[in-house]
C-alpha cells in the first residue's frame, strides 16, 4: 500500500447549512429595505441597514470559508479546519493504539459540529453523523468527521496492516 493516500475536504458550500442562512437573510434584509423606504428618518434607516448587510455578509464570508481537511499517508494522520486552525495537526500512525469509523450524535456527544471536546476528547466536524474515532494514547480520542465513511473504512482497514 505503499503512497496511498485518503484525502478529504468538507465545507459548508452547497449544504442545507449555507441554503437556510440565505433563507433567513434574505426575508430580514428585504424587510430592512422595505422600512427603509417608508421610513422618515432615511439616515438611521440606512445605518441600520448597513449594519445589518455587513454582518450577514461576514457570516456568510466565514461560513464559506470554513472547511475540514483530512490526510491520511504513510507518516499520519493529519487534519486542519480552516480558518481556525491553519497548520496541519499530525497524529503519527506509531501514536494511533485504536481506531473505529462509526456513527455518532454530533449535537448529544460533543454539543454540536465544529471544533468541539474537553481535556480527554476533541472532535472535528463539518455537517454529517459519521466519523473516525482515533485512540491517540495518554486517555486521547480525537474524532475526524467524514461524509466518506465506507471509502474511509476500507482504506483504514488497509493502512493499518501496513
Amino acid at each position: 500500500m505503499a503512497n496511498r493516500i485518503f484525502k478529504e475536504s468538507q465545507s459548508y458550500a452547497g449544504t442545507w447549512v449555507m441554503y437556510f442562512i440565505l433563507l433567513v437573510e434574505a426575508p430580514t434584509l428585504i424587510l430592512l429595505i422595505v422600512l427603509y423606504f417608508t421610513s422618515e428618518d432615511k439616515q438611521e434607516m440606512a445605518i441600520a441597514l448597513g449594519v445589518v448587510s455587513c454582518t450577514m455578509a461576514l457570516a456568510l464570508i466565514l461560513l464559506f470559508n470554513i472547511k475540514l481537511e483530512t490526510r491520511i499517508d504513510d507518516q499520519g494522520i493529519s487534519i486542519r479546519y480552516l480558518p481556525f486552525i491553519r497548520k496541519w495537526k499530525n497524529y503519527p500512525k506509531t501514536q494511533i493504539k485504536s481506531w473505529e469509523v462509526s456513527y455518532y450524535q454530533p449535537v448529544l456527544d460533543y454539543g454540536g459540529w465544529g471544533i468541539k471536546g474537553n481535556k480527554t476528547t476533541r472532535s472535528y466536524s463539518v455537517l454529517g453523523s459519521e466519523g473516525l474515532l482515533l485512540d491517540v494514547g495518554e486517555k486521547k480520542k480525537i474524532r475526524i468527521g467524514t461524509m466518506k465513511a465506507k471509502e474511509l473504512q476500507a482504506f483504514m482497514e488497509s493502512w493499518m496492516e501496513d
